[in-house]
């Protein structure tokens, strides 16, 4: 059985690893194959067959990729389609089309089919005669693609505008002022432009927001937004062109692209919310009332398709309403229920509805202090709190065909490990699958009698197990073996420390050299992001290292991380402590892991070093200036340095508009405390950053310029807010190369 080989291979490992390990990682090595060849081997595309106790998974045959299926009761394993077969099909229908090297991503629709997606377009591939059929297709420039299964429907943007393909066949037509194909039989609407887009993120993300268009339970609706930014100031990209600078055609001028950025303070877009009838082909506008500059977020269908329901969220995001509209009107009904913090409420989730009880649903909710999940009726009165204490539910898996028992993921107290949870709806109690400290991800077969678990740790690299609903053990599919056996080992601790203020326990990840000599004195590198909505340290491999920094362990440095107040999964009030002074508290909880720190003897306090992107790169020039005698050498990648220059939607719930809360936002400016610093800085940024704009950093090197400081300085042409790509090993031998010189 292919289950006995992969388990063989992973006992030779272990077996192995304590026998070689002499080789250092390169940059190249921790950058390159950090999430290759060196991560922890995974069962690819491991998942439930709908209609059966069935799973599959993607592995290798003589080097080449075969679909396996196990039946969960039985144990027995089948492999039932090659690549080669695939392939066979697939070139096939597309004539045109080349072989593929792996399998495309395949999502189940019965035990004798699967869908797939390629290049734009949704295919069925039926295995009883290893055919290939097209569902629906996108012309190649579209965007925000969003397939529903119950009807073969494709909803898409191009132009601004958004379309849905219901047959499969693309009906083009070329648009000559944007030289793009579209298909006008598919368009939904038709007065997109510069300035109004639909079926788009809205809200840059925030709350949840992940796409534009909303299907209903049946395919037969479909809800999207609206994106009106006429009255956000626009801010001007450079295109730098990485192909002509390749080519040497430096002579032409720049180019530059518009951006529609809403700066904390001014003008925020406006969203609506439509709705399109796909049985009366009509579009209708959802009668949302309120503040033009509200949030309108957490878009569910009822799952009888009559109702809409909107999370909206005031522009302070100290007031959310549930609201419900009617799905064949458009019009408001009633406010199902309100919630209020005199800080903010951050809605990310829409409500769940309840199997076999549809006049139920789910409701995330951190009004106890933790997210945590609450029964309502469709009339918006709360039945009861389905789960409770000092944990975080991160998200539901599931539930039962009878409705009977959900599944759930939640985080331990500290938050290191993360656990799956069944919790039987009638007594609210839950249980807790696998009790085994380490990261636990579950998925659960369709009648909720088996539960698979990925299940990483510190010590374990990555393991699948298969386990009935109760959290019996059936059997280990998988053990990955150490990627790194071969490579000398260096010592990862995890721990926590008190803040100065002795009211919170802090995480903390330490990688100590490899040959570590305690008798020694070490240079320490502080990896800090300290932001919300991340966590840096986890009770997973390499306790959620990046490879690099253990890279940097082998190279002989401490490496020391600790997530602060304001980083998630701790509670609220470990979360939000940190309102309206970002930067402050967290800065004092930095400065107490620099004090443990020295109280270690083999750590040396004069080579002291910090990095870190993003809000982290905000941390590190906060660190490298407001507390200039205690770093050495700073990295600071994609930094905000003036919170008044970052986006509405994150900025204001953090800090209040800064019309409110000046003060804070003057504590936080950076370029106030450009003066005092002493030891080497290095900022890094993308010149085409539309997250933390290029102005950022711009802004702080003429402050340096205009205070007589010396800093150093580095640009990414053409890069994003991340270095990404080839040149992200060019961008981690810059920060090694500038530590090493430095630290």
């Amino acid at each position: 059985m292919i289950r006995k080989l992969l388990l063989a291979i992973g006992l030779i490992g272990f077996t192995t690893s304590t026998f070689a390990q002499t080789k250092l990682l390169t940059v190249e090595d921790a950058v390159s194959k950090g999430r290759t060849t060196l991560a922890p081997e995974r069962l690819m595309q491991l998942q439930w067959i709908p209609q059966s106790n069935s799973f599959s998974f993607v592995t290798k045959k003589q080097g080449k990729e075969i679909v396996v299926i196990e039946n969960a009761t039985t144990q027995i394993q089948d492999s039932i389609l090659s690549i080669e077969d695939f392939n066979s099909a697939w070139t096939n229908l597309n004539k045109n089309e080349k072989a593929m090297n792996r399998f495309p991503f395949i999502t189940w629709v019965n035990t004798s089919a699967f869908r797939f997606s390629y290049s734009n377009a949704y295919y069925l591939f039926n295995l009883s005669n290893k055919t290939i059929k097209l569902l629906a297709k996108a012309p190649k420039e579209a965007e925000d693609l969003d397939f529903e299964p119950s009807t073969n429907r494709l909803a898409y943007t191009l132009l601004n505008n958004l379309f849905v393909n219901e047959n499969g066949a693309v009906d083009a037509n070329e648009n000559e002022a944007a030289g793009q194909v579209i298909s006008k039989k598919d368009m939904i609407t038709k007065d997109g432009n510069s300035i109004v887009s639909y079926g788009k993120v809205v809200h840059r993300n925030e709350f949840g927001i992940t796409k534009g268009t909303f299907f209903s339970t049946n395919g037969n609706k479909l809800a999207y937004y609206q994106l009106s930014e006429g009255m956000v100031s626009d801010y001007k990209l450079m295109n730098v062109s990485l192909n002509d600078t390749a080519s040497k055609n430096l002579s032409k001028p720049t180019d530059f692209e518009n951006l529609k950025y809403p700066m904390a303070g001014n003008k925020s877009h406006q969203a609506n919310v439509w709705i399109y009838d796909f049985k009366k082909k009509r579009n209708l506008q959802v009668a949302t009332t309120g503040d033009p500059e509200q949030y309108l977020t957490n878009i569910c269908w009822s799952p009888d398709e009559e109702y809409l329901y909107i999370a909206v969220l005031n522009r302070d995001q100290n007031e959310m309403k549930l609201q419900m509209f009617d799905g064949t009107t458009g019009q408001f009904i009633k406010t199902l229920f309100t919630e209020t913090h005199p800080k903010y409420v951050e809605p990310e989730k829409p409500m769940y509805f309840v199997k076999n009880d549809l006049s139920k649903f789910i409701w995330f909710s951190e009004k106890d202090g933790y997210n945590h999940l609450y029964l309502y009726n469709n009339k918006g009165d709360q039945l009861k709190q389905l789960t409770k204490g000092k944990m975080v539910v991160t998200d539901i898996i599931t539930i039962d065909p009878k409705g009977a028992y959900l599944y759930y993921h939640a985080t331990s107290t500290d938050g290191l490990n993360k656990f799956v949870y069944r919790l039987d709806l009638k007594s609210a109690t839950s249980t807790c699958i696998n009790k085994l400290e380490g990261q636990h991800t579950g998925l659960i077969s369709e009648d909720g009698g088996y539960v698979l678990e990925q299940l990483t740790s510190a010590s374990i690299p990555r393991r699948y197990l298969l386990m009935d609903a109760k959290g019996k053990e059936i059997g280990i599919l998988f053990n990955s073996i150490n990627p790194i056996r071969e490579y000398k080992d260096c010592r990862i601790k995890l721990f926590s420390i008190p803040s100065t203020d002795k009211l919170a326990s802090l995480n903390v990840r330490m990688i100590l050299p490899a040959d570590f000599d305690s008798t020694r004195k070490y240079p320490v590198l502080v990896y800090v992001y300290g932001g919300p909505h991340a966590q840096m340290i986890t009770n997973s491999w390499l306790g959620g290292a990046d490879l690099w920094l253990y890279y940097m362990a082998q190279q002989g440095y401490v490496i020391f991380t600790l997530d602060n107040r304001g980083s998630m999964n701790r509670g609220l009030e470990f979360e939000n402590a940190t309102f309206r002074n970002l930067g402050k508290l967290e800065i004092e909880d930095q400065l107490a892991g620099v004090n443990y720190l020295k109280s270690l003897k083999y750590v040396d306090p004069s080579r002291l070093g910090v990095y870190g992107w993003s809000f982290g790169g905000f941390m590190s020039t906060s660190l490298m200036t407001k507390t200039p005698d205690v770093f050495k050498v700073g990295v600071a990648g994609g930094p905000v340095i003036d919170w008044r220059m970052y986006e509405i939607m994150y900025t204001e719930r953090y800090m209040d508009i800064p019309q409110n809360n000046p003060e804070g936002y003057h504590n936080a400016d950076l370029t106030n405390y450009a003066k005092n610093l002493k030891g080497k800085l290095l900022l890094i940024h993308g010149t085409n950053d539309n997250v933390v704009l290029w102005q950022h950093t711009l802004t702080y090197i003429k402050k340096c310029v205009d205070e007589g400081v010396l800093i150093d300085y580095f640009v990414y042409p053409g890069h994003e807010h991340n270095v990404l790509g080839p040149d992200r090993v060019h961008l981690m031998r810059k920060i090694t190369q500038y530590f090493k010189e430095n630290l």
